[in-house]
């Protein structure tokens, strides 16, 4: 795996990775003011600046607060300086530390390292032998190799790992920490801007979920498997979310796990909005259930429906809120829903002029 590189004031050491880094945090042997630089980098960022990093560090105890603080307003000196020296075409050196200038540029598209520049919408591959795998699983076959540094384009994401892309057409899943985002080396407003593309799941919550087991279709029949859950989804981001999966957990009254289940939701999640679900059927379906055959149903978000509804007002025949799951258990008392797959929405460039 590729080395990142501490300093603390004289002393420079290497680590693993992030979660080496944690540790340090954790153990307060890393502080806020300590200059980290990421594999693959050659500028440096602050510790407090890590996104992973940034809660774990108590720069209260920290006996260089002062000068930490006092650091970041000379650097802000610096950019400032380094800039008009360039704009003057004047040679800027030194100061001991080269500080990270990218952390000022706010809109994703300069190129930060590596041959040909990445941009903050870029993740590089840090760590050796790694590789796109098949499934999102630590055992999974490695269906694309990658060598350290490769460039990659994120996808979606789905627990710690990244659906990514290479720039060849290879598509995968790597775990999060055999990569670095770019955008984590962006300031506080890049983050801001970036952060949901790449943790869709800190900004998407269940918000609202019932479910209704349902009675047997006649008197007499075998107990229904069928539930009807009815979920709402909150999006906080500045993004709208799709490619949505959630994962249902039933217990019994001890608390014991039942069965756990997996739906896939189609449609969007829209930004700073909130959205139920339900189930659309195609408009033969009462025919193929004459005939015995299976009926295609689409779960779908009701912002989605909405939309393709719109002057068809037939569709509100074959829509029906919640959705219908068939489950192994008869019975359960208690059920978690989770989402376990999101992918925010990149936003479209605007025309220029």
């Amino acid at each position: 795996m590729a080395k990142w590189l501490v300093t603390q004031r004289d002393n420079q050491f290497q680590v693993d990775g992030i979660s080496e880094l944690v540790d340090l945090a954790r153990s307060g042997q890393l502080k806020g003011g300590d200059m980290i630089q990421p594999p693959g980098a050659t500028d440096w960022v602050y510790a407090a600046e890590v996104p992973d990093l940034a809660e774990l560090l108590d720069d209260e105890e920290d006996d260089d607060d002062d000068a930490f603080m006092a650091g970041r307003a000379k650097r802000a000196a610096l950019f400032t300086a380094v800039l008009g020296a360039m704009l003057m075409g004047v040679t800027v050196v030194g100061l001991g530390v080269i500080f990270v200038l990218v952390q000022s540029l706010p809109t994703g598209d300069e190129a930060i390292v590596g041959e040909g520049g990445l941009s903050y919408t870029q993740m590089i591959v840090t760590a050796d032998g790694s590789g796109l795998r098949a499934q999102p699983k630590p055992n999974a076959e490695v269906a694309v190799s990658l060598s350290k540094d490769a460039h990659l384009e994120l996808i979606s994401k789905r627990g710690t790992f990244y659906r990514a892309r290479t720039p060849s057409g290879g598509e995968g899943w790597i775990p999060v920490d055999h990569v670095i985002p770019m955008y984590q080396l962006g300031g506080t407003s890049v983050r801001e801007e970036f952060d949901p593309l790449y943790n869709p799941d800190r900004y998407v919550d269940v918000v609202n979920a019932r479910w209704m087991q349902l009675p047997p279709e006649k008197p007499g029949d075998e107990e229904s498997n069928v539930t009807v859950f009815e979920l709402m989804f909150s999006n906080s981001s500045g993004y709208d979310m799709t490619g949505l999966v959630v994962l249902v957990t039933v217990k019994d009254a001890k608390g014991q796990v039942l069965e756990k289940i997996e739906i896939p939701i189609e449609g969007m999640i829209p930004t700073k909005g909130k959205t139920m679900v339900g189930t659309m059927v195609p408009e033969d379906a009462e025919k193929l259930e004459r005939r015995g055959e299976p009926v295609p149903k689409r779960l779908v978000t009701t912002h989605t429906f909405d939309e393709e509804a719109e002057g068809n007002p037939d569709l509100q025949l074959q829509f029906s809120s919640g959705i219908e799951v068939t489950m192994e258990a008869a019975e359960f008392t208690n059920a978690e829903i989770d989402i376990v797959e999101l992918a925010a929405v990149p936003r479209e460039e605007e025309d220029e002029g």
